[in-house]
């Protein structure tokens, strides 16, 4: 019990600022993508965390307009449905990477599903997913949803370390803008690489690294492009 209290309080150390941090206003080109979780599914009622931040470059449209961005923390939940099954939630950015674009404050759900055996060497999972947020384009607030999908497989390396890979496939859509939806969207593919290392029973930082090709349509504007992201969580798990 006192080793669930001590995780409690590291948790909640780590989630407040970054909660705040959240929901200040932001500028910023980009939206997130990394997953920050290996293919291995949390087990029936057993409950987990996480709180981390990371950045993005992104090289978009012709002639090339290249945006930074060091800071884009994100806080989630997940819990464990069945044995090859959980669900999460995440407050994160979603937004398209155009510079009449900004993002606020986004949520987003997602459920994962494992294909492998638990004691397998290599994890495979699929996970499928929806975010939804407020966007400001032109001076005006739109809403937009982003649906998206990905296919994680991971490996423990050491008792420590565990290789994680992922593919993930993501549209956003601005049905409230002008022309709706077909003038307005945005496809993203692309895929990352990361390490979760424990830390402790119940704790884990995860680093990734990701490279995502962009295309897509704001207000009817064609841009394409390339984008990297980085980033580090903080993994708990609360039995």
């Amino acid at each position: 019990m006192s080793k669930v209290l001590s995780y409690s309080s590291r948790l909640l150390y780590v989630l407040v600022p970054l909660a705040i941090l959240l929901f200040m206003p932001s500028r910023a080109n980009a939206f997130w993508l990394l997953g920050f979780c290996d293919a291995t599914t949390l087990p029936p009622g057993t409950f987990g965390a996480s709180a981390g931040t990371g950045g993005v470059l992104v090289k978009l449209g012709s002639p090339t307009k290249t945006t930074f961005t060091p800071f884009l923390p994100n806080v989630g939940f997940r819990a464990g449905v069945t044995d090859n099954f959980d669900v999460g939630y995440r407050l994160c950015q979603v937004a398209l990477p155009f510079s009449s674009a900004g993002p606020t404050l986004g949520s987003e759900i997602d459920g994962r599903y494992r294909l492998t055996a638990p004691r397998s060497p290599w994890q495979v999972a699929v996970v499928g997913g929806i975010a939804y947020s407020y966007l400001e384009i032109s001076n005006v607030s739109k809403s937009a949803w982003s649906p998206g999908a990905d296919l994680i497989v991971s490996r423990q390396v050491t008792p420590k370390y565990t290789f994680i890979s992922e593919l993930r496939y993501l549209d956003t859509y601005i049905p409230t803008a002008s022309g709706g939806s077909s003038s307005s969207h945005l496809q993203a593919t692309g895929f990352d690489l990361g390490t979760k290392i424990r830390l402790a029973p119940q704790v884990n930082l995860i680093p990734e690294v990701g490279v995502f090709d962009y295309s897509g349509e704001l207000l009817g504007k064609y841009a394409d492009g390339i984008a990297m992201q980085y980033g580090a969580c903080l993994s708990f798990r609360f039995r």
